[in-house]
């Protein structure tokens, strides 16, 4: 998957982001398109939608498995290194909440910058 794909279904899997990630200069960035998708969950962290920050992670797992090396490190650089962020807007039990349910791949690549 490259960019555009990733940005195609990110539109897709979030219709209320979609006028966001079609704009170019978004639409032909890896790490502009995963910024959008970093910028939603945050937003829904504060608005406590752990539903939606699951859905969000579980389609920026499946970007990045299925993602060319631009794609990866884009999740790996924009997305997961939110998560300190994400921490910091919610409280602990919600963020417990949120790594019990965090995808795999995911958790693991977070976990990794946890430990660099």
């Amino acid at each position: 998957m490259n960019q555009y794909e990733a940005a195609a279904e990110i539109a897709d899997e979030i219709p209320s982001i979609q006028k966001e990630i079609v704009k170019a200069p978004v639409f032909g960035s890896a790490y502009l398109c995963i910024k959008v998708l970093a910028n939603y969950t945050l937003k829904m962290i504060q608005d406590h939608e752990i539903r939606e920050v699951q859905h969000s992670m579980i389609l920026a797992e499946k970007i990045y498995n299925k993602g060319n090396q631009l794609v990866k490190t884009a999740i790996e650089n924009v997305f997961i290194y939110s998560f300190s962020a994400m921490k910091m807007l919610c409280s602990r039990q919600e963020w417990q909440e949120i790594q019990s349910k965090m995808p795999v791949n995911i958790f693991s690549v977070y976990i990794q910058q946890l430990h660099a």
